[in-house]
């Protein structure tokens, strides 16, 4: 019985430590920021060609958690230093055209997207991870006489989130 109640005793003991384990381990994730955008560009169908580069606004919100990606400006601005991922996909709607998109992280092009489109509309996706620093931008430009398409059916939008912060 003493042998019995000896390990019942350690039990708890060890249920304690575990449940101290637990909640400091929801206190560092309630500490976590939450960060992630997914954004599509426009109901209205095709943006461009235009005579310059310009940055891509994306206007219809999926989500966007911590506030990070700005539908005014088109930035996405690194509220903490951290690897992030980013993806987008586009579309354009006219045949025998150009179609290049370039992500910039601040006034740096990190990632190309080419595509000259033959004989119909082609969808177009990339991705990559970036090490960020607080207040560090991203976001996307279409370049000269290139354009993009969407429309309700969200053809061409932009996504990203915090993988994990450093």
């Amino acid at each position: 019985m003493e042998k019995l109640e000896q390990e019942n005793t350690d039990m708890m003991a060890r249920l304690k430590i575990n449940g101290n384990k637990v909640e400091e381990l929801k206190r560092q994730n309630a500490d976590q920021p939450k960060v992630a955008f997914s954004f599509g560009l426009t109901d209205s169908g095709q943006v461009g060609p235009f005579g310059t580069a310009i940055t891509l606004k994306f206007s219809k919100v999926f989500i966007n958690f911590g506030q990070v990606y700005n539908p005014k400006t088109g930035l996405f601005t690194a509220p903490v230093r951290g690897a992030y991922y980013f993806s987008f996909t586009t579309i354009d709607g006219r045949i025998d055209v150009y179609r290049d998109v370039y992500l910039y992280h601040n006034d740096k092009r990190v990632l190309d997207s080419h595509n000259y489109s033959t004989n119909s509309p082609e969808i177009v996706s990339n991705s990559l991870v970036l090490q960020l620093e607080k207040g560090d931008v991203v976001y996307l430009v279409l370049y000269a006489g290139s354009s993009v398409y969407d429309d309700t059916n969200d053809y061409t939008f932009f996504n990203g989130f915090l993988l994990f912060p450093l």
